[in-house]
Parts: structure tokens; sequence; C-alpha cells
């Protein structure tokens, strides 16, 4: 990783500072100069934070000090004010589990044992304090994709007892792959999120359940499963030792499970088409699995960044800017390297939000608050984003929308700007309007079996009813073209992601369709944060009732 002074490649000499031009806002909200949105600035950060020396930014490490007062200083600098009672931190109570993993997962099938070898067949990992959890013999049911979803007419769990048993479940959900109307087609749905799968998998009382891995439905490679094997997991403090949930949870590889279900006489292919079915009913597997884990577990607290500028005249109604500053730590090493230093994953949108922040500054005071929260534990499953929303700064009945951004692609200047749950709510529309002043279009997310849209955190505040946009420059770079940059995009998740390869070089790396974004979404939460308008969920969003049932009085916005 590189510790200098951050060097630009020479045809961006002239462009360390990008001043956003023309930005016609709406009536009587115009800023009297244009805020800038500055190269350098987004540079400086991102080298700052995706050094070594932040050791991966993990939570609780000795490390997240460096991380979290770099980012309140910043804020400070620029003029913000901290929006918790004048601090610009938020404490968030974390438990820390550490595993071990007994070397196999024993399955006992008709055809004898099939040995599961840990990091390369299976993963486990559990949540609930107690030391040793184990798997004696346990009988496992095949729950299809593990879904119980009334809307749907899906439940993956009729007909069969599955209290204390081990489920084995497909990744994603039924839609997936399709064209139709089942589910919602390709795009995945909540239901098809792993996290959902361990979550139904406790409501149902089940000991354990194993997810089957497949690259393409779970949107990376089992490299990714694997690298986060026996490393140290963070959750929220619990009040009841998280004795509800499932004893074990985990993943096994698609090999494997070819493996287990041809032990069975079955062929796995045949199976998944079976469970795709709306007609799909669950049946136990000839089969019986042990294993153990042993857990250590330590309580500590890691910190929000939240910085504010108050609204003029409605102070108690907020505009939130999200973006995580966690990354992975130090972990397993790959080349030789064992730093994950989050460049584009997500040193990248902490920049964003805070020359954001600084444009905002610049620019006349909002009738609405602006809050710029840096939220922590996003990779160990959106703690500080779902801590803010239990704990919230502005009553979440007040807060119009929520902007967040994450792993941004260092590709130069795009054409597109791509909405991860496009056609979920009218802040479409707010962003449609200001990409048609830098001459860019709205693009949806080409890969929208991935479920992004519940990965990242607007889904904490998506989940309470807050209409939210994740945002940025993605499948369209003016560089390379579509197809071009598509190919990158793959090549990034299978290459990059959650690796200690995801660095910043400047020799390489081209920020300024992070320039690009930066002056868009200030442009649309500048607008929404001098606007009255409460921007409504669409027809046929599965979080319309939530808002509804709070605001039944709001007016709402189509076309801003």
């Amino acid at each position: 990783m590189l510790n200098a002074e951050p060097r630009l490649l020479p045809v961006f000499r002239m462009k360390k500072l990008l001043f956003v031009a023309g930005l016609a806002l709406l009536a009587g909200c115009h800023p009297k100069t244009t805020p800038e949105i500055s190269y350098a600035n987004l540079e400086k950060h991102i080298v700052e934070l995706s050094a070594d020396k932040h050791g991966g930014r993990m939570p609780m490490s000795a490390y997240e000090s460096g991380v979290v007062d770099y980012i309140a200083r910043q804020m400070q600098e620029i003029g913000l004010e901290g929006a918790n009672h004048g601090s610009f931190f938020q404490e968030v109570p974390i438990l820390k589990v550490s595993s071990v993993m007994s070397p196999t997962l024993d399955l006992q099938t008709p055809a004898g044992i099939l040995q599961l070898n840990k990091l390369t067949d299976y993963v486990s990992f559990s949540r609930k304090m107690e030391e040793h959890l184990a798997l004696e013999n346990s009988e496992i049911i095949f729950a299809g994709f593990g879904i119980n979803a009334p809307e749907f007419n899906r439940n993956d769990f009729a007909g069969i007892e599955v209290k204390g048993k081990t489920i084995l479940v497909l990744v994603n959900d039924p839609g997936y792959g399709t064209e139709g109307d089942y589910f919602k087609g390709n795009t995945m749905t909540y239901y098809g999120r792993w996290t959902y799968k361990f979550e139904e998998a406790a409501r149902q009382g089940a000991r354990a359940c194993l997810i089957i891995h497949e690259t393409g439905p779970a949107g990376y490679g089992w490299n990714v499963v694997s690298n986060n094997g026996e490393t140290t997991k963070l959750y929220l403090q619990p009040d009841d030792g998280y004795q509800n949930r499932c004893a074990l949870e985990g993943w096994i590889s698609l090999s494997a499970a070819e493996k287990l279900f041809a032990a069975c006489g079955l062929n796995f292919q045949e199976i998944k088409a079976r469970a795709v079915s709306p007609g799909f009913k669950p049946f136990p597997l000839p089969v019986t699995a042990s294993a153990w884990l042993e857990n250590r577990f330590e309580t500590g607290v890691s910190r929000n960044v939240c910085g504010v500028i108050k609204g003029k005249s409605r102070p108690g109604e907020a505009i939130v800017y999200t973006a995580h500053w966690d990354h992975l730590g130090i972990g397993t090493p790959v080349d030789g390297d064992s730093i994950y230093n989050g460049a584009t994953d997500n040193a990248s949108a902490v920049a964003w939000l805070l020359e954001i922040a600084r444009a905002f500054h610049a620019a006349p005071q909002p009738e609405r608050s602006v809050l710029f929260l840096s939220v922590t534990g996003e990779e160990s499953g959106l703690l500080g984003a779902e801590y803010y929303v239990e704990n919230p700064l502005f009553d979440l009945t007040q807060t119009a929308a929520c902007i967040n951004t994450d792993v941004i692609l260092f590709l130069g200047e795009f054409h597109d700007i791509t909405l991860t749950g496009y056609g979920q709510s009218e802040l479409d529309q707010w962003v449609e309007k200001a990409a048609r002043r830098q001459g860019r279009y709205i693009a949806p997310d080409p890969n929208p079996e991935n479920g992004m849209y519940f990965r990242s955190d607007q889904f904490p505040f998506v989940k309470k009813g807050v209409p939210a946009i994740f945002a940025k420059g993605y499948t369209d770079a003016k560089k390379y073209g579509k197809a071009k940059t598509l190919e990158m995009i793959r090549q990034y998740w299978q290459n990059t992601y959650h690796t200690p390869q995801d660095e910043y070089l400047p020799q390489r790396d081209d920020l300024a369709g992070l320039v690009q974004d930066a002056a868009l979404l200030f442009e649309t939460g500048h607008m929404l944060a001098n606007s009255t308008a409460w921007p409504a969920w669409k027809e046929g969003s599965e979080f319309k009732s939530i808002r509804e049932k709070t605001r039944t009085s709001s007016p709402t916005s189509s076309e801003p």
C-alpha cells in the first residue's frame, strides 16, 4: 500500500479541483456560488483511510480510533456540528465472537460417511452465546430456499417439523435466473438474502441452517465465504445472549452439496429444479450431521461518526447520507498480503460523504437538516446502521430520505448513474433530474439477482419505511464502454472484492467518476433538503405499507 503523498495521473493534473457547474436547483434554493467537489480531497481521504497503518479498519480493533478520529476531525474542519448532542460519535455496543470450527463436518449418508473439510467444503459460525456448540447426528431436512413468504404463497416449511434439526437450503430465491413474475424474477427479494435464511431458520426452531453456495446466485465466489471462515465476527450486543438463534449457521460448497445428494441417490440439479417450482414441498434426507464449534466472546463498543448541518426552518426534518467506514481488518493472507485495505469498499464512499458535506457547508443553509453518518460494522451485517435506526438522532418519521453509496470503482467518469433498488421509490426521479444535468442516464443494477439493495447501509432505513437510494456510476465508464465496463465489474467481484487486492493505486486508478457522483448526489440531497416533499414508495414495493403506517397524513411527491 501507498503511504506517500497521493500522485495524480498526468491527464488529471489540471483537474485536481473539479468545479461542478450548472447546478440549477429548485426555485429559491440556488447557492450563490457553485460548491466545488475536489478530486484532491477525495484522493487524500482514500489514501489515508486505505493505508496499511489502519490495519483494514476492523471495528473494535486497535486501529478503530485512528480511523474514526480522522473522519470526525475532517467533519469538524469542514464546519459540521457533532450530531449526537454535540458529539461526533454515537457509541454502538458490540459482541465480538471468535470461533474455531471442527476440522470436518461429518455427514452419515446411505453411502457411508462424507467428510466435508472446513474452509474448503464448509464454513460454520454462531452468535449464540455458548462456548461449545455441537451437532450430534442431527437429522437433515432439505427445505428448498428456506422461505416463508405468504405474499408469494410460498412456505418451504409446510408439512414438516424442523425444530431441533438441521435444514439445508439454496441460496437466493426461486425467481433467480428467470424472467417471469414468480417472486420478482431475476431481481432478488429479501427472502433471497442469506441473513434472512438464518433468521427464518431460527424462527422455525431449527438447530442449524446450512446454505448451499453457488457463485451466480450468491453474487460472489466461495473464496469470499472461506476467507471469512474463522475470522472474528461482530454482532450487536443482545439482551438474551442470542438464545433464539440457531446453534450453527453456515455454508457448504456446491461440490460438497452435489456429493451429498449423490450419496443419497439424488441428482442435485434435479432437486434444485423441484425447489424452484411453486409447489415444492420440503423433505428429509437420509443423512445426519455432526460437527462442533468453539466460541470465545468479548463485548465492547464501536462508534458511528455523525456530523450535521442543522436545517434553517425545519431542523427536525432530515436527509441522511450514509457510508460505512469499516472493512475486514487483517485476515487470511492472499499472495503474502494479509491487510484488507478496502479502498473501493469503502474508503471511496467515506471520501464521497466528506466532500458532499463540504459542498453543503459551502452552500446556503438548507431548510431541512442534513446528517452525515459514517457507520461501523457494515461488513458484519449493517450493525452501525441497524443500531442507528433503533436509536436515531432524528425521528425516522421525520427523515425524508437516506442517500447511500458503497463499493465505488475507480474507472473514471461514467455515462450512467446506477440505482440499486431501482423502481422501489420516487427517489429515482430525484436522482434522474440531477443526472440529466450531468448528461447521464439512470441505469438499474445490472445484477439485481445479487440483492445488493439488502446488503448496504440504506437497508436498515428501508426496513423502517424510510425511502432510500444506493446510487453510483457503475455500468458504463466513458473510457471503456459498456461491454468492457461490465467485464471489469465481473473481474472486480471475482478477484478484488473482499481481498487484500482492494487497494488504491494512483498510477492506475481514476477518481473522476467519484467526483461526478459526489456532485450529482449533493444536488439530489440539496433539492430534497430544500423541499417540502416526502418522497413515497412506489406501488408494489414491499416497504410501502411501513411508511404509510407512520406518515399517513404526509404529502408525497412524484416528479421533483
